[in-house]
């Protein structure tokens, strides 16, 4: 049995882990599941990445208790874990978040006032998140 404090961070992190899962897919969780559980053995760490993709499968039902018997087979999973390597506790919490992407990918539209000179802007300069040139207003 597992102590108090590893329990109801298994327990949190699971139904959280779970959720994400859900939500984002098992392509994108499968990556943060393998980093989570890197300190573990290959076999544990093939498991984890296993059962991301056993998860989503479960979940695709939308069967509440699937998502029950998901949430309670990541906990065990988590807890086991934790009581093995309890330094991965400070970690838990970036679980049930997908790892960002290895690149970012700017697009650059030049456009109002101002002399463009290799890349640079001299002049006027307006920036926006949707590209449009008022931002958005």
């Amino acid at each position: 049995m597992y102590d108090a404090e590893i329990t109801a961070v298994a327990t949190g992190a699971a139904g959280t882990l779970v959720a994400a899962i859900a939500t984002w897919g098992a392509g994108k969780m499968q990556s943060t599941v393998a980093h989570f559980f890197r300190l573990g053995t290959a076999h544990q760490q093939q498991a984890a990445t296993v059962a991301v993709g056993t998860t989503a499968a479960q979940l695709s039902s939308e069967d509440g208790e699937a998502r029950a018997a998901a949430t309670e087979a990541w906990a065990e999973a988590i807890a086991r874990y934790l009581s093995e390597h309890r330094e991965a506790m400070a970690e838990v919490d970036g679980l049930a978040q997908p790892m960002p992407s290895t690149s970012n990918v700017w697009n650059q539209r030049n456009s109002g006032t101002g002399t463009f000179i290799g890349g640079n802007v001299y002049g006027g300069l307006t920036l926006s998140q949707d590209g449009t040139p008022d931002g958005g207003r």
